[in-house]
């Protein structure tokens, strides 16, 4: 979704909304697979020097079963206001945009991935138990193999033995 800023009146709110297709976009298969649906509604408002928009939408994801890496669709929503602005030395709080098209898709993106956890679980899905070549371990049972574990590069040095004048 690009919004022209040169078409926007000034201090007055123009509503759009649209549907955004990310089916082209590449996502790490470990928490989001893809974007089936997006819609998003817009509020934009231009003041000279900056613009404010209110982003609001609903998102369908199909998202990575932590324990089973089967695909979990969900639904997330996302509110979010944005300030853009053409000069450098704005506020923190606006986005440096100097072009007049303002591309917000990557602004949605971040929104509804930021909406979805990283820990998803199927509904019904258990977490998987020791088998050949693994061993499924309590973080109390990790904590306590890595306390009692010794480096073996390092083990030689335990064979050593000191005179006392080394000491």
């Amino acid at each position: 979704m690009i919004l022209n800023r040169a078409t926007l009146p000034l201090n007055k709110t123009e509503i759009f909304s649209e549907d955004v297709d990310f089916s082209s976009q590449t996502f790490d298969e470990n928490h989001v697979k893809r974007i089936e649906k997006c819609s998003v509604k817009v509020d934009a408002t231009e003041y000279g020097d900056v613009l404010r928009v209110q982003l609001s939408g609903e998102a369908e994801v199909v998202a990575s079963c932590s324990y089973t890496l089967e695909d979990v669709p969900m639904k997330v929503k996302f509110h979010e206001d944005l300030y853009f602005s053409s000069e450098q030395d704005n506020s923190q709080d606006c986005y440096f945009e100097p072009s007049v098209n303002v591309n917000l898709d990557p602004y949605i993106l971040s929104l509804i991935l930021a909406e979805v956890p990283h820990n998803v679980t199927k509904s019904g899905a258990k977490l998987p138990e020791s088998g050949n070549g693994y061993r499924v371990l309590s973080e109390e049972q990790y904590l306590e193999e890595k306390k009692n574990k010794k480096n073996s590069a390092f083990a030689i040095l335990d064979t050593i033995e000191f005179d006392d004048e080394d000491k």
